[in-house]
């Protein structure tokens, strides 16, 4: 299931370096329905109300323009979506993932020279 975020009010901080995401269980890279590659992206959300801000990751398709640590940028697309998957022991471990269809730093708004 996906539910949207308005994101709109959102600032992400970026806190690392963006991972690539695994097909669970293997080394292969997880991709889009489209064939581009998944990248997992840590961020601080501000703008969210609460007394502590948040951090989690976004994932991400790419390619992702280089992003810097400490660098403010806005999630375009953001969904929450819910998972489920059984492990090798037979148990199912469920979770929730931040997906978003890009993110865009002020750097990668300026035009090149």
């Amino acid at each position: 299931m996906r539910l949207p975020i308005d994101s709109s009010n959102l600032t992400a901080l970026v806190i690392g370096d963006p991972l690539p995401v695994a097909v669970y269980g293997t080394d292969t890279q997880k991709t889009t329905p489209d064939g581009r590659p998944l990248f997992r992206v840590p961020v601080v959300l501000l703008g969210t109300g609460e007394r502590i801000d948040p951090t989690t990751t976004v994932t991400l398709p790419g390619p992702i323009s280089t992003l810097t640590k400490g660098v403010p940028a806005r999630i375009a697309g953001l969904t929450l979506s819910t998972w489920t998957v059984r492990g090798g022991d037979g148990r199912d471990r469920s979770g929730v993932t931040l997906r978003a269809d890009s993110i865009e730093t002020p750097e990668a708004k300026q035009p090149r020279t």
